[in-house]
């Protein structure tokens, strides 16, 4: 019977071990797969990261350039600039950017453009023109300003600090 007992014993003592084993193997392959999962993931912020100041250089140049409406350009500028990390620093004084973007998206775009007539499409684009014109120093002043930070914000974001 002491035999039967050291036996069980064993097999216990076994099954402790094995199950502690069992489990900091799991450990261990569930700490290289979170480290993997946010390797993984900062490379996606990088690239999309990349992609947004890539636009944004070339919305730039293209409102320094006159080859893109004013009101076109705030609204899309204004939108990238929303897709960055808001304690992105260097800090910019881009205002003006967002607030002419929210006062274009007063105006009818895509499908509902579309829809309007000939005469309510040439007053929305008159009046535009004349907001664009109005605005055009103190936008341009505004992108000049963001194309001067844009190269800082390019290696804090792809260095990863600023996370």
């Amino acid at each position: 019977m002491a035999m039967a007992g050291q036996v069980v014993l064993a097999i216990v003592i076994g099954l402790l071990i094995g199950s502690v084993l069992g489990l900091l193997i799991w450990k261990a392959w569930m700490v290289r797969h979170r480290k993997a999962l946010r390797l993984a993931e900062q490379e996606r912020s990088v690239a999309q990261y990349t992609h947004i100041l890539d636009s944004l250089e070339v919305l730039c140049r293209a409102v320094e350039q006159k080859q893109v409406e004013l009101s076109e350009a705030a609204i899309r500028i204004s939108a990238l600039l929303d897709s960055l990390p808001a304690d992105i620093s260097p800090k910019a004084d881009v205002a003006a950017i967002h607030q002419f973007a929210e006062t274009c998206q007063q105006f009818d775009r895509g499908e509902g453009r579309k829809g309007l007539t000939s005469r309510a499409r040439h007053s929305q684009d008159n009046y535009r023109w004349q907001l664009e014109d109005e605005q055009a120093f103190v936008v341009g002043e505004a992108v000049q300003r963001l194309v001067t930070v844009l190269p800082s914000w390019r290696s804090v974001l792809l260095s990863g600090s600023s996370r």
